[in-house]
Formats: structure tokens, sequence, C-alpha cells
């Protein structure tokens, strides 16, 4: 039963950040905004089951570390329904990772692969409404709403030039672009046809193609076609090269931009990447240098979405950091940093597991990661810890296996 909850849970929360946009514009008129926060009170719900049908001593080291953590906000002048925000924020990261092996296996199964085929179509039809203007204004787009006394953004529009980043369904083109790379690199290497994976392929390219995020379209092609022409060491290589490219890519880029003036990336189609790598990452880093928070960070609330709600001036960028290394140095700093690589290289070395779509996640959210901020999102949160938990489950333990009560007609698609 934990398992089926569990996994009823995954695909409410993947679809509500899918509509998202819709959902809340359309709540929000019915009176009831606060029925988007459902998938994540069951979230919660499942948390607070799994801990106490199954404690663990590593559930006290986490609870431990992140009320250190609430202190060093505090500290910093962080208040505490900043903190609190930060850990509604991340809740599906530990919902992801609490995960009962059965629940890893039920992800595995048929029925679970033709949801996220349903999914997948979903937030494409999303973008292809906006792109052919089939709902033109699509109403949610750049509205807001009021939640209590707090103004939310129900959708973003964006541009690039006059180019617009098309949402779909839900609240910004990065968060829709990084769902459907998410959804490919799961589905495509399961179809069992090259006719479905190819169809599935392109649907999903070219609705990212019109998010017009080419971090999510970029990671989609080199996690595929290494996960499809690389035999699977091959893989784990690569996705070990993607965690390494994460964390030192940015800070390469401090020590470069320190000592050289000039910008050593064209611009054109590499300007995104280019600012990142001249203004972004150099200047959060020696902001955080300059006011001593480079041990300990900033602490959680004090950097990130929580921000758009809960402002604080530290004196450099504290809204975003377009990098997961960098966005973990400023929550909880060097010490976070490395407490998260030695967990990290644990499952990328010491994991014996086969199972290819789950290294092919985890490196596409790792190159993800170089420049975005994959923790700022719902989808990328519950498939890292989906990834993670699975490649965990086979670091010197042997898996639990479930037996499938029936199968499918659809095992020759999938």
């Amino acid at each position: 039963m934990m398992g089926a909850l569990w996994v009823t849970t995954f695909f409410l929360g993947v679809l509500g950040d899918v509509m998202s946009g819709v959902v809340r514009y359309y709540t929000s008129a019915m009176g009831v905004p606060q029925a988007i926060y459902l998938p994540k009170a069951m979230m919660a719900i499942c948390i607070a089951l799994i801990v106490v049908q199954r404690p663990k001593v590593t559930h006290l080291f986490v609870a431990m570390y992140l009320a250190m953590q609430a202190c060093v906000s505090m500290t910093n002048g962080i208040g505490i329904s900043a903190v609190a925000f930060w850990a509604w924020t991340v809740l599906p990261l530990f919902f992801a990772l609490s995960a009962p092996p059965e629940a890893i296996d039920i992800l595995n199964r048929p029925r679970a692969r033709v949801s996220a085929v349903l999914v997948l179509l979903i937030c494409v039809a999303g973008v292809m409404i906006n792109y052919f203007g089939l709902l033109s204004p699509a109403p949610w787009i750049g509205a807001s709403t009021m939640v209590g006394d707090t103004a939310v953004h129900v959708s973003d529009a964006n541009f690039v030039g006059t180019t617009p980043r098309l949402p779909g369904f839900g609240r910004d083109s990065a968060a829709t672009g990084l769902m459907l790379g998410l959804l490919a690199t799961w589905l495509v290497p399961r179809c069992r046809t090259m006719i479905a994976a190819l169809l599935l392929l392109g649907i999903a390219g070219f609705a990212i193609w019109a998010t017009t995020n080419k971090t999510s379209l970029v990671a989609v092609v080199i996690v595929l076609g290494v996960a499809r022409f690389c035999q699977l060491r091959n893989l784990r290589k690569a996705t070990i090269f993607a965690a390494a490219g994460a964390l030192l890519i940015p800070l390469a880029a401090y020590v470069i931009t320190s000592a050289v003036n000039e910008s050593l990336i064209g611009g054109g189609a590499l300007s995104s990447f280019q600012d990142r790598f001249d203004n972004t990452w150099p200047l959060l880093l020696h902001g955080i240098l300059r006011e001593n928070m480079i041990w300990f960070g900033i602490g959680p609330g004090g950097f990130g979405a929580a921000t758009s709600y809960y402002q604080s001036n530290f004196g450099f960028n504290t809204g975003y950091a377009d990098n997961i290394t960098l966005w973990t140095i400023a929550n909880f700093g060097v010490v976070g940093v490395v407490i998260c690589c030695l967990l990290l290289s644990r499952i990328l070395f010491s994991s014996e597991s086969r199972d290819k779509v789950a290294w092919a996640m985890m490196m596409f959210l790792l190159i993800s990661g170089i420049t975005t901020d994959i923790f700022e999102s719902v989808g990328c949160l519950l498939f890292f810890g989906v990834a993670a938990k699975a490649l965990w489950l086979d670091v010197g333990v042997t898996r639990f296996q479930l037996n499938p009560q029936f199968r499918l007609p659809f095992k020759r698609i999938f």
C-alpha cells in the first residue's frame, strides 16, 4: 500500500508541476488558490508515514543538519517563515529520497510508463497551444493571484528578444522545458521499438525547442546519445564527468575572470552561458566570500525562490545561481557542498545498478545543473530524488523485488 500511495503522489506532483499555471489560475478564479498545494501536502503525509513506519538513523541526521542550518539562517537575519518556505519548496526532494524500494520497482512497470507518456503529451499540448496561438491570449500567462496576503505569479510571460518563452500549462518556460527533457530521458530508453523512441523524442524535442530552453535540449541530445550508443560503464563515466563539470566549471569561471579581464566565451548562441561565466558565477562567489558566508552559506530561506517573497539584502544577487554547486554553496556553504559531494560520490562510484534509465536521468540532471538551479524546480527535485534512490539501492545491498500482478499490452512498445 505504501508503494502504491507513494507512486500516486509522485505522478500527482509531476502532473501538478506540468499544469501549475492553469491549475493556479482556475482555482484562484474559484476562490481556492490553495488547491495547487494538494500534491505537496500528500508528499508531506507520505514522508511522515514512511518515517513512522520505517524510522532510520539517517532521518535523525538529516533533521539535525537542517536544524543547524536553520540556526545559520537566523544568525544571518533570515526569518523562520523564510526557512519554512524553503523547506516547503524542496519538500519534493525529501519525498523522492524517502521512496520505499517497492515504489521504485512500481515506477518500472508498464502502467507507470503509460502514465508518464500521458503527462508528456499534456506538457507538449500546452506548449503547442501557446505556439500556434490556439488560446490567444492564454489567460493564465502573465496573470497573478493572491494567496492570503501574498501576490503570486500564475505563469510568467518572458521573451528572448522578440521570441516568447512558452510555458505551456506551467508557471514558466524553464520549468516546462526541464520537465519535457526529464520525461523524454525517462521514457525514450524504455521504448522497445525505434519508431516509438524517435516519435517520442521528436515530439519532446520540438516542444523543448519551442520553450527556448537550450540547456534542456542540449542535455537530452547528449544523454540519450550516450545511453543509446555507449555501454553501461561508459554511461557511468559520462555521469561522473557531468558531476565534475557542475562542480568545477563555475569555480573555474571565478578563477579565470579574476585573472583575465577579457571574456573567453563568444556571444551569439553562447550569450547566456557567457553571462553566467563572466558575471553571475564570479559575482556570486565574490559576494559570498566578501560577506564571510563561504563556510556555511546564507542558510535555507536566504537564497533562491524564497527571496521573491522574503527580501534580504546582502549586497549581491540572492535570487539565483544558475548552477547546482553555487546554489548549494549559497544555501549551505562549502561544508554543505562537501557533504553533498561525498554522498553523490558514493552513488556514482559504488552503485552496482544496471538501470541505464536511472544513470541517464542522473546524467541529465547533472548536465542541466551546470547552468540551471535544478533544485528550484519541482520536476527536477522529484526525478533527482528518484534517480538517486534507485542508484543508492544498489550500493552494497540487494534490491527489493516486487513481482507485478499483471501486464498491459504496451510491452511491445515500452
